[in-house]
């Protein structure tokens, strides 16, 4: 009798069913991971609500354990059974120039960018349920694992909370270090206190930046206080305190070398208030997709802008050592947990309905 995997699955826009999967079957180039947890993304809200997307078993933040693997895939990977991991959620083609530069977030396979139907994107948490072995998300009992997975193995006393901080975290070190150059002497400032956020607090701090400061509302407070646990030097409530007049109080009137939006600007100010407060010669990581940057002022300021996108493999190891390092309050940051059943609650969470003070919330499938 062929075992079963429970999973849950958008069928609707906010519409959640638990549905049942066949257990996959292993081959010589794939594995099977046992999910432990699986976090719930700053971008799965969006997704959620996004119509037409389904079916999708959603969940990219992914940590579990090896329950079986091929000995093709388990040479690949350099994992056995019984091996922990975080993964990545892209599934890279490994043979573009992208993939050979190793920076395989820009491989035309996982871009969704790049792609007309979004649903086949080769990306766990976001292709089809509909297509075999179905099992394309963490929000399951188990995920099937393709050879092209990108996977990290994990210590055995980490607990699978903490690890599922792999992505966001791995975000932070690479938009504010390795993209933005936060290091000894830089003044970074953040927008958003989100998981991203406080992952580049901690990874800016950690480089040794000399001033970190977070810009958030006043909803954030919980989160703003949690940053200078992480890092950060100041934390600025943009509703209540004037921020430009704030930073330049702080940066005695010099403006910030690194600025990185993790908001995605949804008023479309935060592109001139970073270019504002910025110092010449900055980096600026600006998100968003309809701001527009006034070259002159650019041009004026000798400033760098890019955008954020995803994480390298370098970027995560370095934020799986911080995470596991026992100097910052990991558990603070990962705030709530949730069963299978209550994948529904969880995202909503996550986006900031239903319960209060969620900062990252965890599915257990398990729970």
């Amino acid at each position: 009798m062929t075992k079963k995997v429970l999973a849950a699955v958008k069928t609707d826009v906010e519409t959640i069913e638990i549905r049942e999967f066949d257990y996959p079957t292993v081959k010589p180039e794939s594995g099977i991971l046992r999910i432990e947890a699986s976090g719930v993304g700053g971008s799965d809200p969006e997704l959620y609500r996004k119509a037409g997307h389904v079916p999708v078993i959603m969940g990219h933040e992914n940590v579990g354990t090896i329950e079986e693997v091929g000995e093709v895939a388990a040479k690949r990977w350099g994992v056995k059974s019984g091996d922990r991991v975080a993964l990545h959620e892209y599934l890279p083609c490994w043979n573009c120039e992208w993939c050979m530069k190793g920076d395989f977030r820009l491989c035309m396979e996982v871009d969704f960018f790049n792609v007309k139907d979004r649903l086949n994107t080769d990306r766990f948490g976001m292709s089809t349920a509909n297509k075999p072995p179905h099992l394309w998300g963490g929000y399951a009992q188990y995920m099937h694992l393709p050879l092209n997975t990108v996977m990290h193995k994990i210590p055995q006393d980490m607990p699978a909370t903490h690890a599922t901080l792999a992505v966001p975290f791995g975000n932070g070190v690479q938009w504010a270090c390795l993209d933005g150059g936060a290091g000894p002497g830089k003044t970074v400032l953040v927008w958003g206190p989100g998981q991203q956020g406080l992952g580049c607090v901690l990874a800016a701090k950690a480089a040794g930046s000399y001033t970190v400061i977070l810009a958030g509302m006043t909803r954030d407070q919980s989160r703003l206080d949690l940053s200078l646990r992480l890092g950060a030097d100041y934390a600025i409530n943009v509703e209540t305190q004037d921020l430009e007049a704030e930073v330049m109080r702080i940066t005695k009137g010099r403006g910030v070398d690194v600025v990185v939006d993790t908001t995605g600007d949804p008023k479309g100010e935060i592109v001139k208030q970073s270019i504002a407060l910025a110092a010449k010669g900055a980096y600026l990581s600006l998100n968003g997709l309809e701001q527009q940057v006034p070259i002159g002022e650019i041009k004026k300021r000798y400033l760098t802008v890019r955008a954020p996108r995803g994480r390298s493999y370098a970027a995560v190891e370095l934020a799986l050592r911080y995470i596991g390092s026992g100097r910052y309050p990991i558990d603070q940051v990962c705030s709530h947990t949730f069963g299978l059943a209550q994948v529904h609650d969880a995202i909503l969470a996550t986006a900031g309905r239903g319960v209060q003070g969620a900062i990252h919330v965890c599915v257990e499938p398990w729970k």
